[in-house]
């Protein structure tokens, strides 16, 4: 077996690996997209995208719910960070991209131990860039998922841990993971049970679930997320019932629209993997598979999982009718994806030259979104980025805030969305909203109570409900920045004043 690696540059000698193959090259290179993406984010944009802003208007406080859609483990973790930083604007990043790069990681120590080329290892890593998910979408938007994926990948190795040889510690790991992973994301119990279905399928981990200890592990799942939710007895009824408001959005959109909304979301969610992947796949000669014994349980286990997860996803989409599938909602069963399609290719000696070309592919698109990134928010054109909305001159806003009323104010934003850009811009000052959530963080002395909003923003009929007008008692102009722009935009910000004991302020 060896020797037929070598004829096809597949030597499993880590000094015949060209770097990118190494462990030590696939640990650099992960750790430098994510690091490269989180300076981005840190230190170049002047706004937070639309999730990071959600959260950091709840994390003024550290509670126990904030919202029923999301569970509350990125939160507490990220009212943490905020203690040591000062500002979501830097803590968010640092937790997304951390848990990322966790994930990235996790999963290519599993690869090291279920393929057996080490460039096909590596490749399994490099693309997750290639999902479209996490190697576009997760830069501007989602929190949570990114959080969960990180304790998907850490499950996956336990399981196949646990199927080499099951241990009471690691029963009791993962145990501790499965709470974890339910605080981190709902939708982790998708993944949870894919996993638990397709285990009882494969006889070498249907013995772990058989096996006793495993009641162990259950015990210790059910403890934590038991107690949470005796904590707030209404947040359980929330939950179900924010979920079925979910699952049942878009069920009055025709069938034929129900198919191009799931076809679509698989299509976008898998690209440009898919196409990468099946170039390398017919450039390789399938004809004579690789010799030797190989144990098929991990390769069965997670392509169940990932059937499984296809027939959830076709049952909400026509058992139950929504036409609300989104790409994103497939990461928790098809983060699998990249890992079993190269176990898959692991059978056969794949040229050396064309896994090269592969990695070389990798590269240029994640440095292509990389580069797409840095130009909108160093030329933030509506030619680049259209609204741009990650470069509005929030913080800028800040240094004005505190010019005029001070540290530490009570501001009052439109939504929650504009509170969130508040607290990141003014972390010092207390944000509440206009609209009501069902957060509002605790009632604190100030000397003023401000309300902020843009010019295009309808908040007439939102004071009205408390007795009150918009009246523009400030106004700022502030430029973006833009240094590779000679015209830059620039964003004008209203500001009122508004009586102490109002209800907004409250």
């Amino acid at each position: 077996m060896t020797s037929l690696r070598a004829n096809a540059g597949m030597s499993a000698i880590e000094g015949d690996m060209p770097f990118w193959a190494r462990r030590k090259g696939v640990y650099f290179y992960c750790a430098v997209w994510h690091i490269a993406f989180a300076i981005v984010a840190i230190f170049m944009r002047s706004a937070l995208g639309y999730d990071d802003a959600l959260e950091a208007y709840n994390v003024q406080s550290f509670e126990w719910s904030y919202t029923p859609r999301n569970p509350s483990l990125y939160d507490w973790i990220l009212y943490g960070l905020d203690q040591l930083t000062g500002s979501t604007a830097f803590s968010a990043p640092l937790l997304n991209y951390a848990s990322m790069l966790a994930c990235a990681l996790l999963l290519y120590e599993l690869a090291r131990r279920v393929i057996d080329d080490r460039r096909l290892q590596a490749l399994s890593v490099y693309s997750l860039s290639l999902l479209w998910t996490i190697g576009f979408d997760f830069h501007p938007i989602l929190t949570h998922s990114k959080l969960m994926i990180a304790i998907i990948a850490a499950t996956l190795i336990v399981i196949h841990s646990l199927g080499e040889e099951p241990t009471l510690s690691k029963y009791l790991v993962l145990g501790a993971l499965i709470p974890l992973g339910l605080m981190a994301k709902y939708a982790y119990g998708l993944f949870l049970a894919a996993a638990f279905l397709a285990a009882l399928a494969v006889p070498k981990y249907r013995a772990t679930v058989f096996d006793r200890r495993i009641l162990l592990s259950a015990l210790i799942a059910v403890l934590p997320v038991a107690g949470v939710l005796a904590l707030d007895a209404t947040k359980s009824q929330a939950i179900v019932g924010t979920t079925i408001g979910v699952l049942k959005t878009g069920q009055d959109a025709s069938l034929f629209d129900k198919s191009i909304q799931l076809g679509r979301a698989v299509t976008i969610f898998c690209m440009p993997f898919g196409v990468f992947f099946c170039w390398l796949y017919f450039r390789t000669d399938r004809s004579t598979p690789m010799p030797g014994i190989r144990d098929e349980s991990f390769p069965r286990l997670t392509g169940l999982i990932l059937l499984i997860g296809s027939a959830a996803m076709l049952f909400w989409s026509f058992g139950i009718g929504s036409a609300q599938v989104r790409p994103r909602y497939f990461l928790c069963v098809f983060l699998v994806f990249p890992l079993f399609a190269f176990m898959v290719l692991d059978r056969y000696a794949v040229p050396a030259r064309a896994a090269r070309d592969y990695a070389i592919l990798a590269a240029l698109t994640a440095t292509a979104i990389f580069a797409l990134n840095l130009t909108s928010r160093l030329a933030p054109s509506e030619t680049v980025c259209r609204n741009c909305l990650l470069s509005v001159p929030y913080r800028q806003l800040g240094d004005e805030l505190v010019a005029r009323y001070g540290a530490t104010p009570t501001l009052v934003g439109h939504d929650i969305f504009e509170g969130g850009q508040l607290r990141a811009a003014l972390p010092t000052a207390r944000v509440t909203t206009l609209v009501p959530k069902p957060y509002r963080p605790p009632a604190r002395q100030a000397e003023h109570c401000v309300l902020v909003w843009q010019p295009g923003d309808d908040i007439a009929p939102d004071l009205s409900r408390y007795g009150l007008t918009p009246q523009e008692n400030d106004t700022v102009s502030l430029k973006w920045w833009a240094p590779l722009l000679d015209n830059a935009r620039s964003t004008t910000f209203n500001m009122q004043e508004l009586p102490q004991g109002s209800p907004p302020c409250l």
